[in-house]
């Protein structure tokens, strides 16, 4: 009987060996990213940098074609702009109080050379929804790889209340555009 534990406990040390072997670790460098929300309201053009975010992904054979996970979280509190009243009707719009995070999970990625397609399911205020998004791919001399893109986003789709000021009169629009640039580096 102590046989067959031995040998299968070795058995699965090298299942488990060989399915980590050819699998890269990437962290999000956030010194050298950026996030920007930027939209519209009746009055003008606005603008949001995001000071805070996180993420990851594990890639098979360092090729962004093999995603095996990746995830990105966005410290709601750390959307900025250069008005204070902007940036709290934005953290009431966001539900911040009750969702102090905006996650993305990706699900599936295809690329072609230096373009890719990822499917990503983003949480915004509780809500989820699954959407198709188009990114250009940079492989670094470091290593690291880049990713750019932006993201159209509608407020409403994710029942966020489009942020009001001045008795009304203010309003945003409700589409946003999401420009990134991540850069991730080995872990």
């Amino acid at each position: 009987m102590k046989k067959r534990i031995a040998a299968l406990i070795i058995f699965l040390t090298c299942i488990s060996s060989s399915i980590v072997i050819g699998q890269t670790s990437y962290q999000l460098d956030l010194e050298n990213s950026s996030l920007t929300v930027k939209g519209t309201s009746t009055i003008h053009d606005w603008e949001m940098n995001v000071e805070k975010f996180k993420g990851q992904m594990v890639l098979a054979d360092e090729d962004i074609h093999g995603l095996m996970s990746g995830s990105l979280a966005v410290e709601v509190n750390s959307i900025k702009s250069n008005h204070k009243l902007m940036n709290k009707k934005a953290y009431e719009a966001l539900k911040e109080d009750e969702f102090p995070q905006i996650v993305v999970d990706v699900i599936q990625v295809s690329n072609q050379s230096s373009k890719g397609n990822a499917k990503v399911v983003i949480t915004i205020a509780g809500k989820k929804r699954e959407i198709t998004e188009e990114f250009l791919i940079i492989y670094l001399e470091n290593g690291g790889i880049e990713i750019k893109g932006e993201l159209h986003l509608k407020m409403s789709d994710f029942d966020v209340d489009a942020p009001v000021a001045m008795m009304g009169t203010i309003k945003t629009g409700n589409e946003v555009q999401v420009a990134y640039s991540f850069v991730y580096k080995k872990s």
